[in-house]
């Protein structure tokens, strides 16, 4: 029970970052009753998970991005979740089969769940083999918009501050492909 109000914190703070969350929004957010939630969330402050800021008399929750296996795990459910649409699946399994490595973040509409059926498929592809990853999608019967970045303009667009497909992509994403290098990425941009 512990482990799993973990992960649905985590995956709250994850896919609402661009919101202020208190500890009563998560609770809300998660389904997790507050009392569990408020003592969830003070240990996962105690392994370095979350940063908790006052403002008022509440307390503000952020993520803190790193390398950590609850993280990794609340991302897996995410796209588990994604899953439940058999064509994410599918498109999942074809780019997994491809041999090397990449990250593939599904970004814009399908993740906020604004889309509609005109909706394109937003993917930004960070490194890999940008001819092979085209192949592979160029068979797929829905519109994909695909973003090709390499490793090293992915660090430096997420450092800057201005507006960039990169940092659109960071605010709200699942991760398809590279969970670990993704989260690695992110470090090493801060």
């Amino acid at each position: 029970m512990v482990k799993r109000n973990n992960i649905e914190i985590i995956k709250v703070l994850i896919e609402k970052q661009e919101e202020e969350l208190n500890i009563a929004k998560i609770a809300k957010y998660s389904g997790i009753d507050y009392k569990n939630a408020y003592l969830t969330i003070r240990n996962l402050e105690k392994e370095g998970l979350i940063t908790l800021k006052s403002f008022g008399k509440n307390k503000k929750a952020t993520l803190n991005k790193k390398i950590h296996p609850l993280i990794f795990e609340a991302e897996y459910k995410r796209k588990e979740d994604l899953f439940r649409n058999k064509d994410f699946l599918v498109l999942h399994r074809r780019l997994f089969e491809l041999p090397f490595l990449f990250i593939a973040l599904l970004f814009g509409s399908h993740v906020n769940g604004k889309e509609t059926k005109h909706s394109d498929i937003d993917l930004l592809i960070i490194g890999g083999d940008e001819k092979e990853i085209q192949s592979v999608i160029s068979l797929w019967p829905e519109k994909i918009h695909l973003t090709f970045v390499t490793y090293k303009e992915f660090i430096h667009m997420a450092k800057t501050k201005e507006f960039t497909v990169v940092s659109e992509a960071i605010k709200n994403n699942i991760i398809l492909i590279g969970i670990e290098e993704y989260y690695r990425l992110l470090e090493n941009a801060e």
